[in-house]
């Protein structure tokens, strides 16, 4: 199906309870999985390396989504993906997305009958409202080595080995997980973070993703034995930007870069708000402005 803007529908579902994080509202692992799911029904076979996704609008349980998409751009081995996730009950954009994924060949008009190809005669523009607002889909993502991270004091969480809990029972991380590399694992120090502070006036409070993008350099394999790291790049009024990298151990090569903006989140009013002063204060002590994109 085609819509008027020549946008192709290729993916449809529903927010279930177990999507629901402790924001009461969808999770951001799952409109990146709506994502994934449109890349490989459009696309068809291929190993996604560049993931970019701005978020627009909150979704609840029930709420009936569906994927856009369209081809940005195609070239020997690489296409470039554009999607958009709605809620199809108000029309509302939920979030975007720019997707490079690489092939063996790329893909050409040619293929448009074969099943899970995209048709690509007809290129289309990223629109005004699925343009990066913080973070350059076409920057240089920073690539500190091991040795510098380490030497910052900048580890993440602890040194640990890949399962099949990270390989969904493969032999290979696939890119669907490529997120749970950072997070994986337990903090370097043992504590794990809350998800929900107390804010100024007792109300419950939460750090909300704006925009992400993910890098991947090498999807490791099982056994391998990596760590993260990260570093708050920058710090607005309301919102953090942040850099984290995850490594292979054996090698010290770098697996893949993730870079996320984030909003401080007002739950029960369901509002961005200003970031309070101790918060702030916490975040510039491990500002690394020289380690965001450029």
């Amino acid at each position: 199906m085609t819509v008027a803007d020549g946008l192709a529908v290729t993916h449809t579902s529903t927010v279930t309870p177990d999507q629901i994080d402790h924001l009461g509202h969808m999770n951001v692992r799952y409109y990146a999985v709506n994502a994934r799911a449109a890349t490989r029904s459009f696309v068809g076979p291929g190993q996604v390396v560049d993931m970019y996704t701005r978020h627009h609008r909150e979704q609840l349980l029930d709420a009936q989504l569906e994927v856009r998409s369209g081809i940005l751009g195609d070239t020997p081995g690489m296409t470039r993906v554009y999607h958009e996730l709605l809620n199809a009950s108000t029309g509302d954009i939920a979030s975007s997305f720019v997707h490079r994924v690489r092939t063996e060949t790329g893909f050409t008009p040619d293929a448009a009958d074969a099943p899970g190809s995209a048709d690509l005669a007809d290129l289309i523009e990223l629109p005004a409202h699925g343009r990066p607002r913080s973070i350059d889909v076409d920057a240089t993502m920073a690539t500190p080595t091991l040795d510098e991270l380490r030497a910052l004091g900048l580890a993440m969480r602890a040194e640990r080995e890949i399962d099949t809990d990270d390989t969904g029972g493969g032999d290979r991380v696939p890119s669907s997980m490529a997120p749970f590399l950072f997070w994986g694992g337990l903090p370097v120090d043992g504590i794990e973070q809350d998800f929900v502070h107390t804010g100024p006036e007792g109300q419950d409070i939460g750090w909300a993703t704006m925009e992400t993008r993910v890098v991947i350099e090498r999807l490791p394999e099982l056994g391998t034995r990596i760590q993260s790291f990260s570093a708050t790049t920058s710090v607005a009024d309301k919102t953090m930007q942040t850099s984290m990298w995850v490594f292979d151990l054996a090698n010290g090569q770098l697996l893949a870069s993730f870079e996320v903006v984030s909003v401080l989140f007002d739950i029960g009013a369901r509002r961005a708000m200003s970031i309070p002063d101790d918060m702030r204060e916490e975040q510039t002590t491990q500002l690394r402005p020289e380690l965001g994109s450029s």
